[in-house]
């Protein structure tokens, strides 16, 4: 399921590159065309990729959630959360020898 999922986000990855260079390209042909200055052409593509990177940002968060919530309806306890239960029984335990010092 995790495989997947990496082949799933690594594909979106390798098209967003693609769509980018041909972005690029047509950019650069509006400016060779004289449609757009070499000024208009750079904030247009900075204007690009920035929502592109905000996108990714959005799809990121969007894919941690999701594989989260598989995670919780496969009831597979996440590294977060191992942690939390390890800290509970260690505080647990140091309590628990104070009060009968004698057990082991």
């Amino acid at each position: 399921m995790i495989n997947l999922m990496k082949k799933t986000m690594l594909a979106g990855v390798g098209l967003a590159v693609v769509t980018k260079e041909k972005i690029f390209e047509s950019i650069n042909e509006l400016v060779d065309k004289g449609k757009l200055t070499t000024d208009e052409a750079n904030a247009l593509s900075e204007k690009i990729v920035e929502e592109g990177r905000v996108e990714t940002e959005k799809a990121k968060s969007e894919a941690g959630k999701l594989l989260n919530e598989l995670l919780h309806r496969a009831n597979v306890v996440t590294k977060d959360q191992y942690d939390e239960l390890a800290t509970r029984v260690t505080e647990l335990e140091g309590r628990l020898h104070k009060e009968f010092p004698n057990i082991d």
